[in-house]
């Protein structure tokens, strides 16, 4: 006959392949996870050093426009949200257009 209290601690005691099996998953994530803080910090839509937060207490950004002829618009200012989603817009417009021409003309 074997002791309650013993057998209770036995069942939630985790076996060496359980800690290995998580280490393995642990190590995995943090691969994923280092590739994912790589990637943003050197994708085509974030300057290099993006994660680092703005000390200063009045920011200093100046937007410019990528074409001068756009200057005023919202696809003026270079690397706003507000170029990304008109030219978005704009892209599915076309999109739309080309996909309608398409299924008139075969």
């Amino acid at each position: 006959m074997s002791n309650p209290i013993t057998t209770w601690i036995k069942s939630g005691m985790e076996t060496y392949k359980d800690r290995e099996d998580w280490m393995a998953e642990r190590v995995s994530e943090n691969s994923v996870n280092s590739q994912k803080l790589s990637d943003e910090r050197h994708g085509p839509f974030k300057p290099h050093n993006v994660h680092q937060c703005e000390s200063r207490a009045r920011v200093n950004f100046r937007p410019s426009a990528a074409i001068s002829s756009l200057a005023g618009s919202e696809m003026g200012d270079a690397g706003s949200f507000r170029a990304v989603r008109a030219y978005q817009s704009d892209f599915a417009k076309r999109r739309d257009e080309i996909l309608t021409d398409i299924a008139k003309n075969g």
